[in-house]
């Protein structure tokens, strides 16, 4: 049994059970069992600490044992390694979607270059263009909340519930 400051800090956020355990993407019997005094995961422990928007070692009373000093601090360590990692990952994304949307740029550009004599063509390549910098902006937006998300989320799941997790280092 551990003495843990889960239950304060939910109330204090206005959460019950369900919705802390929802926001944590826990079970409710997890919550449960952690507000009783048993002993959580690591994992666990990012996942309720980041979902009550607090650090894993305010969790706890300051009169802590060793282990669970040992373990906040490993808690810390894992959640920094992931948020390192995906963001790394995650400007690879983007880079790499960056250098597909200056690709397409120099085409259109290119093919303008090459189809002067053409006007209609000319007119055609310079709309796809426009068309082109007008979606590319939002593509990313839906790609990144729809696709590459989710999956960093599945693959770094200590991070769902931080805010910053995509910021760029």
């Amino acid at each position: 049994m551990i003495n843990n400051q889960i239950k304060k800090l939910r109330i204090e956020k206005g959460l019950s059970q369900e919705q802390l355990a929802e926001k944590a993407n826990i079970s409710v019997r997890t919550v449960q069992r952690l507000e009783a005094g048993n002993d959580g995961s690591i994992a666990t422990l990012n996942l309720i600490a980041n979902a009550l928007g607090v650090k894993v070692s305010e969790l706890f009373n300051e009169e802590t044992s060793s282990q669970q000093q040992a373990k906040i601090q490993s808690a810390n360590s894992q959640l920094q390694y992931q948020l390192h990692e995906r963001r790394k990952e995650f400007k690879t994304y983007s880079q790499f979607y960056s250098a597909c949307y200056v690709t397409l740029m120099i085409i259109c550009a290119l093919l303008l270059n090459i189809v002067d004599d053409n006007d209609n063509l000319s007119l055609l390549i310079g709309g796809s263009w426009v068309i082109a910098l007008a979606i590319m902006r939002p593509l990313k937006r839906w790609l990144i909340i729809n696709i590459i998300d989710p999956k960093l989320d599945e693959k770094y799941p200590l991070t769902i519930n931080k805010i910053d997790k995509d910021k760029t280092e």
